[in-house]
């Protein structure tokens, strides 16, 4: 099996250095670029066409909802894993009504994006553990699923 081909963007040095190191552990991963901000992103993702592009909702000049909206139209082939440290239901469903197929809190990174990055290139969904309650929220109510018996 080929690597999963990746895209960071973030604007933040320090986490782009701790993702690269991270992948860079993992034969799974081939970082194919990064960008600091949301223009530059959408430019350079447009032209590479990763498999999946891992953005941060807080970026400059085209914010991660823009840029996943914008992805998700100009080459929808490209997954996009949203990692950030926003937690609040509005940010989840935001990302996700804008085509992300996942969402990872960076304080979970180190042990959750490796397997975010799998399941979302696998054309799975993937919800960091701590948002995936309150992103399944509708209206104060929880969404329920019926269990059937084995």
């Amino acid at each position: 099996m080929r690597p999963i081909r990746v895209f960071l963007v973030d604007d933040h040095p320090v986490i782009l250095a701790g993702i690269r190191a991270l992948l860079a552990e993992d034969p799974d991963f081939d970082l194919v670029g990064d960008a600091p901000d949301g223009e530059k992103a959408r430019d350079m993702i447009n032209s590479i066409r990763p498999e999946v592009a891992v953005i941060d909702i807080s970026v400059p000049k085209l914010n991660g909802a823009d840029l996943a909206r914008a992805l998700t139209e100009t080459c929808p082939e490209v997954k996009i894993l949203v990692l950030t440290v926003h937690e609040d239901r509005a940010y989840v469903r935001r990302l996700m009504d804008a085509g992300a197929r996942g969402y990872v809190l960076k304080r979970s990174a180190a042990d959750d994006l490796p397997r975010a990055l799998r399941a979302v290139a696998d054309g799975g969904l993937y919800l960091d553990p701590q948002v995936a309650e309150i992103a399944l929220v509708r209206d104060g109510d929880a969404v329920s699923a019926e269990r059937g018996t084995g």
